[in-house]
């Protein structure tokens, strides 16, 4: 059975949509992109997760964020009677907005790390299953189907939380998981904080209670905790095995703090500014602790040596 409250927030989320479309250098991801946009609502989603799509430095960026969500929080508190907008800053600038109604709280958050993107966003309008329970409509561009899900797979083997697991699931069960899809995870693989092969072979977390709090009551279709364990362990068997070798020899050119960009099919990635920021912080790895940095690469090798 549905939870009323993930209901609330799913209905909160549906009207604040429509104040964030306007904002063209914002693009929605994460689970609302995929369960109220590219999917017919498997489950309710409770947050609004958006990417900055320019390639702009750091300083400009947050600039601009902080502009966005300054526009949506005056049009929210103008157009939802009975709302409040609360704002998160970095360095004095908005990043985050939660916004609360009398009974349901979402949060907005713009990815700062992650800036740019490489396939192009494309306008989308909510689902009709969305549409038909809510009786609500909203249209926002949304980011690629491989970016979405490189994403999402990537955040899925790193916090290993049930929803991330049960998209992955559904994703698994329809559409599959495709090369473009593949290219869009390597993509977020060296965009990521965490170190490559811990992504690829990650310590399995217990998520009972993730389970139980944060996922049980958002869906109606049957997903057990035993369902969430065969998924993540088909995820990592899956990323892993599709890697070709020409993949692998991109990931420890990586490494190497040398990238062969050549061995990566779209243009645009070396110019990603978190691209910029994982390969500086190897690049000063080098410098300052090689020793460090051989162990590193070694485990990735022999990662991905096992897995070839």
């Amino acid at each position: 059975m549905i939870n009323q409250s993930y209901i609330n927030q799913a209905d909160l989320l549906l009207q604040v949509i429509p104040h964030i479309a306007t904002e063209k250098t914002l693009g929605l991801k994460g689970g609302t992109a995929i369960n109220l946009f590219f999917r017919n609502m498997p489950r309710l989603s409770v947050d609004i997760d958006l990417a900055y799509l320019p390639f702009d430095d750091k300083e400009t960026a947050l600039t601009n964020i902080s502009d966005s969500l300054g526009k949506i929080r005056e049009r929210l508190k103008k157009s939802i009677p009975g709302i409040t907008v609360n704002n998160h800053t970095i360095e004095g600038n908005d990043v985050k907005l939660l916004v609360q109604s009398q009974n349901a709280q979402i949060k907005i958050e713009v990815n700062t790390i992650t800036r740019g993107h490489l396939q192009p966003v494309r306008l989308m309008q909510v689902n009709e299953k969305v549409q038909e329970r809510f009786k609500k409509f909203a249209a926002i561009q949304v980011v690629s189907e491989a970016e979405l899900y490189g994403g999402k797979i990537c955040a899925a083997l790193d916090r290993q939380h049930p929803r991330d697991i049960f998209d992955v699931h559904l994703l698994f069960q329809e559409a599959g998981y495709d090369e473009n899809i593949k290219y869009g995870f390597i993509q977020a693989l060296v965009s990521h904080m965490r170190t490559i092969h811990e992504v690829l072979q990650p310590h399995l977390l217990d998520q009972r209670a993730a389970f139980d709090k944060q996922f049980q009551g958002m869906s109606d279709i049957a997903f057990a905790y035993e369902d969430f364990e065969n998924t993540r362990k088909k995820l990592i068997e899956t990323v892993n095995s599709s890697l070709t070798d020409q993949d692998r020899f991109f990931l420890l050119s990586f490494k190497k703090g040398n990238p062969d960009w050549d061995l990566f099919p779209f243009t645009g990635l070396k110019d990603m500014p978190a691209v910029q920021w994982k390969l500086l912080n190897l690049q000063n790895l080098i410098k300052s602790n090689p020793g460090k940095h051989q162990e590193l690469f070694s485990k990735l090798e022999s990662l991905l040596s096992e897995r070839s």
